[in-house]
């Protein structure tokens, strides 16, 4: 949702004089899959169908203004609220700074190339798939094929240093290779911090 968009959104519980709020808070609990906001959805529902039955009790009587208060401070003013209160959460950061949206893509991409890391290997090598030292037009969101890589590209990678890189170099060589984060951690003797922030950024090509 764009930020003008929600804006526009926040606004319906006016615009429809509450008998919108409910629809708009049920929106939300299905965009947010949230039982709170679905609750709150529900006890606006039911707000507007007992508001709506008294509003038809004639005009001058109690029950027809206690309908028009019901309204107004409940689905309308309760409504705005909520709407106003959610909203923050319906746009997320990435509507409002473009470097978290960059950072989501490489992330959405690193998930993606994994994915076709463990269902195709080969394809995955023939794309370039972690090797970020070999010219390829594949995006891969920056991974890092542990397997390969010489030790500069791995060194470049969050929380490592040379000495840790060379420390792979080595246990690779040993050992033919590593199958995943833990094995890392093990033969090549890293700090259990640094092979949890690998975590996300490496593969494991045969």
């Amino acid at each position: 949702m764009s930020s003008a968009g929600s804006v526009f959104w926040a606004l319906l519980p006016l615009f429809t004089v509450g008998m919108g709020t409910a629809a708009v808070a049920a929106w939300a609990a299905w965009r947010l899959r949230s039982r709170a906001v679905a609750a709150l959805a529900a006890v606006d529902a039911a707000v507007t169908v007992v508001a709506l039955w008294m509003a038809q009790a004639p005009p001058d009587s109690a029950r027809n203004s206690a309908a028009g208060a019901l309204i107004a401070t409940v689905l309308v003013g309760g409504g705005l609220a909520t709407t106003f209160s959610l909203r923050p959460k319906l746009i997320g950061p990435s509507a409002q700074d473009p470097a978290v949206t960059a950072a989501l893509d490489r992330r959405n991409r690193r998930a993606q190339a994994r994915e076709l890391v463990e269902r195709d290997p080969a394809l995955a090598r023939d794309l370039g798939i972690g090797r970020p030292d070999l010219a390829h037009q594949y995006d891969d969101g920056g991974l890092a094929d542990v397997n390969h890589v010489p030790a500069p590209v791995l060194a470049g990678l969050p929380g490592m240093t040379s000495e840790y890189a060379d420390r792979i170099v080595a246990a690779r060589g040993e050992r033919g290779g590593f199958g995943s984060v833990a094995e890392l951690e093990v033969w090549a003797d890293l700090p259990r911090g640094v092979a949890e922030e690998l975590a996300d950024r490496v593969v494991f090509l045969p």
